[in-house]
């Protein structure tokens, strides 16, 4: 069964429509043993990436492929890893990206696979000076 109605469907393809870069994303879970929420967003994902052919799905065993865990700092699962054209954009989802946290993915898909991060003139400036490393960590709940 869908998880996305019909009409939800279409206004997503609508956003998706405009994406420039081709985004891949990397679920990392496990097969035995992994939680039931890693179903879930194996199937939002599914849905997802139905939605454009700029969008790829690639499923990583969480236990068998440490490497790349460690080298996308996965440390839970289901987690899930945006790349842009192949190239890590450090935006990652922890959990399945249901409810309201659905739509902080598509932004996060449109972002990675446009060529406007929507800051503005002065944002960018102020992105230019940081000199050190910078962790923003976001954190999405609905209540």
């Amino acid at each position: 069964m869908a998880l996305l109605s019909e009409q939800d469907r279409q206004i997503v393809r609508t956003h998706l429509a405009d994406l420039e870069h081709d985004v891949r994303l990397l679920l990392f879970t496990q097969t035995i043993g992994g939680p039931e929420t890693g179903l879930v967003a194996k199937q939002i994902l599914d849905e997802l990436s139905g939605l454009s052919e700029r969008i790829s799905i690639e499923e990583v065993n969480f236990v068998l492929d440490q490497e790349r865990a460690a080298r996308y700092k996965v440390d839970k699962i289901p987690a899930i890893v945006v790349l842009r054209d192949g190239e890590d954009t450090r935006i990652r989802f922890f959990g399945a990206p249901a409810g309201y946290e659905f739509m902080s993915l598509v932004e996060a898909v449109i972002l990675a696979g446009g060529d406007d991060s929507g800051l503005s003139e002065e944002s960018k400036k102020l992105i230019a000076a940081v000199e050190e490393p910078l962790s923003i960590d976001v954190f999405v709940t609905p209540t």
